[in-house]
């Protein structure tokens, strides 16, 4: 025990002796003899014990050394590592960070401070400090200055860095970021809020719980709620208690699956009226698909809702009459044909017979007046479950259904064609008309809405081509023939192109049996159709308004082979007819004076024939033509005397030359005493009005006894000359001059 008690006071010593010797630095043969002289009691067989224990203690000190330095190094590695994370988290921050001294003088910053010096340069940065520090000096309060700077190099687009000083202690940091996305972003929501602020729609945003947070100057306008009165209210404060509970959860429920709702909606507005709007809302959903916000955008829909109305009236109704339009009518019609029962559906197309005479000679405002009454009238005489519709022009349509087709159609048309003959009163002026019908029936040769109205058509022309004032109602042969009408147009075009059209001419007779004149007649063989009688080319150029280029065509013609006959017997007059279109044209004048001329054929030796119908078509462009041909010298005839309308009350005042009597009295003559009464009467009245008379289609001898008897002088028929070509004409004159 001894001795473990001398070793651990060895021990204890020798780390005195070490810890003095470290601290006063005394040599170890001092600190021995000291170490001896204070413990008397150790002798010199423990001096290798001591010794001992001051090794082991310096051996711990030595290791106490080492394990110190290895933790200095490390923590010294640890700082180092913590420094590079640090500069690295600095390098990686969208931020420019720099730090300055007392000077002003920046000793560290960060990779994006250094690309901005790289992009702008440093004088430029230091300018920004000088700034931010002279905003320093100015307010000592203000703890971080801040300065917004634009950089634009040459082609590079705008950056916009926001440079901010700040100060800690004794420290000075100077940051900048780039701030061009967020004013730009700025810029269009500065934007866009203008745009809501004035947008004509109106614009409402409620929170998740349904209540408002938002309305536009719009939303008052539309409404006349501000958005003080409705902010937190729910959106049901415009109800207009139209909708029930049900719209509105399926609404909510179609804008919660599919984002979006969208359709029209009655609401009501401050002052109580309801009106229609056009409503569309829109979600917001958050990343977890969360409703945040609700977007109503809407516009009052009333008004377009007029104007919607009143395009559909522009779309489907006539403007001037009222009825329906085509348009309307064939989807009426479609319906009609689709649900067809067992009544008998049946088209009925009409035109208003005379009617252009009436609209040419008293004006346009008389012709749309009297229409607007011939389409109340038919409304009038129509039954309520009847579609009717102005077709175009002074054509009208009808679609109606009967019990018994031929019956009912029957007497439906016949009260049209008496309500519509009895007469119109338009300002103050009495008018009377008369119209043509035509009919299909459908099923028997229509079996659509199509081709019901084109055979209607057809029926019609049929009907107006039969006298006016009928009805018709459509069969096979009237296709037939406006198929042949078709196909007459189409050749007959090629033929006035190509100078296909030739000129017969009949004679006709004076005192007896002497040639006085000749008659141009019109003679068409095509080499399709064949030979086309003129009754039938020429009304298809009538009714397709190819009548003036065939009229002019045959009048070339018809002087270029009469100067050849002139030329054998002078003494020859040449009638030549002139259409209606003719007549009317304002260019007539000219064109026959140029081809007269061309012809070198004096205006005198001309007689222009016309008929009343064609006087009576336009009246006073007639007498102005009329008097013109006469300034020219042309000699003016007017055939088919006695068949057309006031015959008597316009030869007063037209300088007449000639009258045809029509032949139609001639082929009753010898078994009507009124026909020959009439004739009697025109010849007399002739006799005293100085007016030639020539009494047509002369066609046996008996014919022409009695002709004689009356007191006729001048003929043309078959019985003495059909018409024949200029040859023919020529061997006949040179015999008949040989004589």
């Amino acid at each position: 025990m001894k001795q473990i008690r001398i070793h651990r006071l060895a021990i204890i010593s020798g780390i005195l002796i070490i810890v003095s010797l470290i601290s006063v630095q005394v040599q170890p043969s001092q600190l021995i003899a000291l170490y001896l002289q204070r413990y008397s009691g150790v002798d010199a067989l423990h001096l290798a014990d001591i010794i001992l224990g001051l090794l082991f203690t310096a051996i711990g000190l030595l290791l106490f050394e080492l394990r110190q330095t290895r933790r200095l190094y490390m923590v010294g590695l640890k700082l180092k590592k913590h420094h590079a994370r640090h500069v690295q988290l600095l390098n990686k921050l969208p931020y420019a960070i720099a730090e300055l001294d007392s000077h002003r003088v920046i000793h560290h910053s960060n990779d994006a401070f250094r690309q901005i010096s790289t992009l702008q340069g440093l004088p430029s940065i230091q300018q920004q400090i000088e700034q931010l520090f002279n905003q320093l000096e100015q307010n000592s309060d203000q703890q971080s200055p801040t300065l917004l700077q634009r950089i634009q190099a040459d082609g590079a687009p705008l950056i916009c860095l926001e440079w901010q000083l700040h100060r800690s202690n004794n420290h000075l940091f100077l940051s900048g970021r780039d701030i061009t996305q967020q004013l730009e972003e700025q810029d269009r929501l500065s934007i866009s809020e203008k745009i809501i602020e004035s947008t004509p729609i109106g614009v409402m945003v409620t929170g998740p719980d349904k209540r408002i947070q938002y309305t536009n100057p719009a939303f008052e306008q539309v409404t006349g709620y501000n958005t003080q009165e409705v902010l937190g209210h729910f959106p049901s404060i415009l109800s207009s208690g139209k909708q029930g509970a049900d719209f509105y959860k399926q609404m909510y429920q179609i804008m919660e699956n599919e984002g979006s709702w969208q359709g029209e909606i009655w609401n009501r507005k401050r002052n109580g009226d309801i009106y229609l709007e056009w409503l569309s809302i829109s979600a917001l959903k958050d990343e977890q698909g969360k409703s945040t916000h609700y977007i109503g955008m809407f516009s009052e829909f009333t008004a377009q809702e007029r104007v919607k109305e009143k395009l559909r009236t522009l779309a489907y109704y006539d403007g001037l009459t009222s009825l329906a339009n085509r348009t309307l009518f064939n989807e009426h019609l479609q319906r009609l044909v689709t649900n067809n029962n067992e009544k008998q559906l049946c088209v009925i197309f009409f035109d208003i017979d005379g009617f252009k005479r009436i609209n040419d000679t008293l004006g346009h405002h008389i012709g749309d007046q009297l229409l607007v009454a011939i389409a109340n009238r038919i409304k009038e005489t129509c039954r309520e479950e009847d579609t009717i519709a102005r077709w175009g022009g002074d054509e009208f349509i009808m679609a109606i259904e009967v019990s018994d087709s031929h019956i009912g159609i029957d007497t439906f048309c016949k009260k049209h064609l008496k309500s519509l003959k009895r007469p119109f009163l338009i300002n103050g002026r009495e008018l009377s008309i008369t119209a043509s019908m035509g009919v299909s029936i459908y099923g028997d040769d229509a079996h659509s809405s199509a081709e019901l109205i084109r055979n209607a058509d057809i029926a019609m022309f049929q009907s107006k081509k039969r006298g006016k004032n009928r009805f018709e109602i459509f069969s096979p042969a009237h296709h037939e023939v406006l198929l042949e009408s078709m196909e007459i147009e189409n050749r007959l075009r090629v033929a006035i192109k190509e100078n296909q059209i030739d000129v017969h001419f009949q004679p006709q007779v004076c005192q007896g049996s002497t040639i006085c004149g000749l008659e141009a007649l019109a003679r068409w063989h095509d080499p399709v159709l064949g030979q086309v009688p003129p009754q039938k080319f020429i009304q298809v150029a009538e009714e397709t308004g190819l009548i003036n280029d065939l009229s002019e065509l045959i009048y070339h013609v018809a002087l270029k082979k009469f100067k050849t006959i002139r030329a054998i017997y002078p003494a020859f007059g040449l009638s030549v007819n002139l259409s209606a279109s003719q007549l009317q044209d304002v260019n007539l004048v000219t064109t026959l004076k140029q081809v007269t001329d061309a012809q070198s054929i004096s205006p005198s030796n001309i007689k222009l024939e016309i008929t009343e119908d064609v006087l009576m078509s336009d009246i006073e462009q007639s007498i102005r033509n009329i008097a013109l041909l006469k300034e020219m010298g042309f000699q003016i005839s007017l055939d088919d005397f006695g068949t057309g309308y006031s015959s008597l009350s316009y030869l007063k005042d037209l300088d007449i030359d000639e009258i045809k009597i029509d032949r139609s009295f001639v082929q009753d003559l010898i078994s009507s005493e009124r026909n020959k009464a009439i004739i009697e009467a025109i010849v007399a009245m002739s006799k005293v009005l100085e007016i030639d008379c020539v009494v047509e289609g002369v066609e046996t001898e008996e014919q022409l006894n009695q002709l004689l008897q009356i007191g006729c002088t001048s003929f043309q028929g078959y019985y003495f000359y059909k018409p024949m070509p200029a040859n023919q004409i020529i061997e006949l004159l040179t015999d008949y001059c040989q004589e």
